[in-house]
Order: structure tokens, then sequence, then C-alpha cells
């Protein structure tokens, strides 16, 4: 950022005679104002394009050697160091039509000649001012981008934290999973080398065991793959995938922990009909475990959850019912705020449901929370079938975290 500050000011006078040139920066230096005259529009450019000085006004003829006012106006106007840097026109040019094309070419203010003291001081003085307060309004804009982009980088790092502590929730559950199809791999080598020992192989066996180990490889890599991707810091990356298979992904990685620990079957009803889409696909994992997640949590012990999608009017429906005790009325209002939780403080940053309303949005889709006929908490999410996110497309643009 910016910080510099100086309580200088400089002024670039330009006019064809020296004595005009004089006698304004007589008048604006006895104001304390710091003043350099030129004769020459070429040099005045080179020196204006030149210096590391801060301009806070430039004040110039129409009628200049070599370059014109109007030129000089435009040239300097196209450099992003005085796009904004007030031009005061001083000419004995005084027609409407003068003043317009002075104006048009980026002139701020016009001052007739012969040049009368009070009214100069009067406009330089504007001008100043009207410079100061545009370099204050840029300094605290500054300042504002810096302190949004370290709220950003917060922001993000409790999104990855609630991330994490999912991850750590189910890591039990995989560990288990994981466990079973290695020893049915350490198993079958076990049996291999008892039947190598005993030259008892033959065809049948081979191929049991072949399979068996196969399937149990399957296991371990699905798995694998499913945390893989969750666990990816790769964000906002926009690919072709399908809603069934990334839902199924989270089921694989829920599903063991919840039916071991907490007794809750997971049923998955999937309408095979529905097709690819243009979307940020661990995003979309991220919010449909954030959903598990709350389900699991508000069913506590002895359960279900219900994951079914649906291809309706053009929309991908997603469906995921539990049977806790549902949303309460105060929770219904302020789910999808940033920070809010009914869980415990030290386990939730409180950005769970907030992170799934924010890739809702950013997938063009909408979703409604509420309870279920028979109790328990049900969310429908609505993805339209055929969505094609824009590669600029971040959640960072639709969480309730704004400027």
């Amino acid at each position: 950022m910016n910080n510099s500050k100086t309580d200088k000011v400089n002024i670039v006078v330009i006019d064809n005679l020296l004595s005009n040139a004089e006698l304004v920066s007589i008048i604006l230096r006895s104001c304390g104002y710091s003043v350099k005259p030129f004769t020459l529009a070429a040099e005045a450019l080179d020196y204006l394009e030149g210096t590391k000085d801060k301009i806070s006004l430039v004040i110039a003829d129409l009628m200049l050697a070599g370059i014109s006012g109007h030129d000089l106006c435009r040239r300097l106007r196209a450099n992003p160091k005085y796009k904004f840097t007030p031009f005061l026109v001083s000419s004995c040019l005084g027609d409407v039509e003068d003043r317009v094309s002075a104006m048009e070419a980026g002139a701020d203010d016009f001052i007739n000649k012969p040049i009368d003291r009070d009214t100069l001081i009067t406009r330089a003085k504007s001008l100043v001012r009207t410079q100061a307060l545009y370099d204050e309004l840029i300094d605290k804009n500054e300042k504002l981008e810096f302190a949004f982009k370290k709220l950003q980088e917060a922001q993000n790092a409790l999104i990855s934290n609630e991330k994490f502590v999912t991850i750590g929730a189910m890591a039990q559950g995989l560990t288990h999973e994981i466990f079973n199809p290695l020893t049915i791999i350490g198993g079958n080598l076990e049996r291999l080398n008892m039947r190598i020992k005993s030259d008892r192989l033959d065809a049948e066996f081979l191929s049991q065991i072949i399979t068996s180990t196969r399937n149990a490889v399957k296991r371990c890599t699905k798995i694998v793959e499913a945390l893989e991707t969750y666990s990816a810091e790769k964000i906002n990356s926009i690919e072709t995938a399908n809603i069934n298979d990334i839902l199924k992904s989270v089921c694989t990685l829920f599903a063991v922990k919840l039916k071991m620990m907490y007794s809750i079957d997971i049923t998955e009803n999937y309408d095979e009909s529905i097709g690819e889409v243009e979307c940020d696909p661990r995003a979309l994992q991220q919010a449909f475990m954030n959903l598990m997640t709350n389900a699991a949590e508000s069913i506590g012990k002895d359960g279900s959850i219900l994951i079914s999608t649906e291809l309706t009017g053009g929309g991908i429906t997603v469906t995921i019912a539990d049977t806790g005790k549902g949303f309460g009325g105060a929770d219904m209002s302020k789910a999808f705020d940033p920070f809010y939780s009914t869980k415990n403080r030290s386990l939730s940053s409180g950005l769970g449901l907030a992170v799934v309303s924010g890739v809702v949005k950013m997938h063009k889709s909408s979703i409604d929370i509420g309870n279920g006929p028979s109790g328990g908490a049900r969310v429908v999410v609505t993805i339209p079938a055929d969505l094609k996110l824009d590669a600029n497309s971040s959640i960072d643009n639709f969480l309730k975290i704004d400027r």
C-alpha cells in the first residue's frame, strides 16, 4: 500500500510566455505551493513523465508551441500516473467552444487571461483540495483492499479447518474400512504361500485368490481416491463431473464410520439418467460433506440418512434427509449465517452451512432447508442440469463475508 504522506503541494505551470508563467508562479508560491514553470510543452511533458514527485495540479495554456494544450492534456490523461491529476486551462480563448474542447480533452477547469489573482488562487485551492481528497480516498481504498485480503485469508483458513475437522472425525471409520481389505489381501497371500509350499496350486484356486485380491484393492483405491479428492487444495477448479459420483464419493468416506460407531445407516437412491455438468467437484463435495456431517450430528445414534437424486424439469434435485431432531426455529433463520453454530465451538468454526450456501450460489443453484413430515431435517439442493460454470467462478465471491 502507498502510505507516503507529504504536506508539499507541487504545481506545474506551462505557458509560451515566460512572463505569464512567472506571474502564475509568484501568485501560487505566495500560497505556499511549490511551482515549476515551463515555456516549452515538450520539456514540461518530459519532466512530468520522469519526475518522482507527486504533482497536485497542472496549469497550461491552450496555445503552446509544438504540442497544443489539448494534446498535452490528452497525453497526461493517457498516463495512469496523471489520469486523475487536476488540469487547469489558462487561456485568452474564452469562447464556449474553446471551453468545451478543453473539457473534452480532459481538463477540469478553465480560467481566462489576463489572469485575476484571486480567481487563480480560488481555482487552484479548489483543485488541489480535490486532488488531496482523491489521494485520501485511494489510500483508504488500498487499506480496505488489504484488510479484505486478510479477511479472505482468515476465512479460507477457517474453511480449511472445517474440512480437516471433518476428516479427523472420519479417521477411525476410514482406518477400519481400509484395514478390512488389507486383511483380506494379507490372508490371500498367506493362503497362496501355504499352497505353494504344499505344491497344491490349481487354476480354480488361483482364480479365486486373484478375484478376491483385486476386489480388495479396488475397495482401498476407491476410499483413497475419495479422500484424496476431498483433501485436495486445488479449489475453484471447473471440471466435467456427475453429481451422483460426487455424492457416492462422500458416502464412501462416511458410511463405515456412521454404521460402526453410531449405528447410522446411509440409504442411497440415485437417478442414473442424470448426466454430467460443468462444476467445481471439490466445492460440491465439501458442501455435501458438510450436510452429511450436520445430519449425523443431529441424529447422534441409531438413525438413518437418505440421499437421493432426481432429474426433474431441467434441474438435478439432491435431497439429504435424516431422522434426527430437525431444525429449530432459530436455527432455520440463522442456518446460513457465517460463524453461527449449535455445535461445540471447539469442534466447529460455524462455517458449515455458510460454505454450503456459498457453493450453491456459486453453482447458480438453490437450497431449501426444512423438516420432514416425520421429523428430522430435510435439505434440498437444486442444480441446473445444463450447468456451465464460468472459469472465474469462486466460492470466495459467494460467501456472506462481504466488502
